[in-house]
């Protein structure tokens, strides 16, 4: 009976994966933090999650912008916020997590197997000792 329940488990979770919106969710953002991801599964959540969406800017491209832009508004204009704007700020929330996915995706890269599996920090220690020797 307890084979059957923790199979029926792990059916259930590999199904209830199969079926994530990615458009919908940021779920790479956990899956990057998982050691045991997939990493093209990983890279197509990202693709997916920004496909119809606008990239959060980059530091350099905002840095003393959001200061004049909001001194220009008048007081409704700073109380009722555009559609516009309450996508942008949707959008911020996710740019440190974009500028890390980046970071990951470059460090990742190098350890990627063919079916997508990322070598776990021992196989990449074991790795760099043999290369030591």
């Amino acid at each position: 009976m307890l084979v059957f329940m923790l199979s029926h488990l792990s059916i259930t979770a590999q199904v209830a994966k199969k079926n994530l919106n990615y458009a919908k969710q940021p779920y790479w953002i956990e899956m990057m933090r998982d050691p045991n991801t997939n990493y093209f599964e990983t890279i197509k959540a990202y693709t997916v999650f920004w496909e119809k969406r606008k990239k959060p800017k980059e530091e350099d491209d905002i840095i003393g912008q959001s200061k004049t832009i909001e001194a220009k508004k008048n007081f409704l204009q700073r109380w009722f916020k555009s559609k516009e704007e309450r996508e942008e700020e949707e959008i911020k929330k996710y740019a440190l997590d974009v500028k890390k996915f980046r970071h990951w995706k470059i460090i990742t890269e190098p350890y990627v197997q063919e079916d997508g599996k990322i070598l776990s920090a021992d196989e990449r220690l074991k790795i760099w000792q043999d290369q030591q020797k």
